[in-house]
């Protein structure tokens, strides 16, 4: 037998790239979490969070439905103003 091969090997003109192996992205930095108080929007009945560093003047609105639910200022306020916002206030 002859040490040449039945067939010629044949080679790539442009082989593919090596693509470098990324670093694991880092963990999410831990954001601080919004005051857990318990309201809830009157017109759709979801659950409504009030940053603590909400501006007073802005305006809160239902993460569901999207209602205008009050002033933050109210919201905020202790004891809260329910009585000037569109949402329960369970607690």
């Amino acid at each position: 037998m002859t040490d040449k091969p039945a067939r010629p090997i044949l080679k790539l003109k442009f082989p593919p790239a090596v693509k470098p192996v990324a670093p694991p992205p880092p963990p999410p930095a831990k954001a601080e979490a919004p005051v857990k108080a318990p309201w809830r929007c009157k017109p759709c009945g979801g659950p409504v969070t009030v940053p603590a560093d909400a501006d007073p003047a802005s305006d809160v609105r239902c993460p569901a439905c999207n209602a205008n639910l009050g002033k933050a200022a109210s919201f905020l306020s202790d004891p809260p103003e329910a009585s000037k916002v569109r949402a329960r206030y369970l607690g």
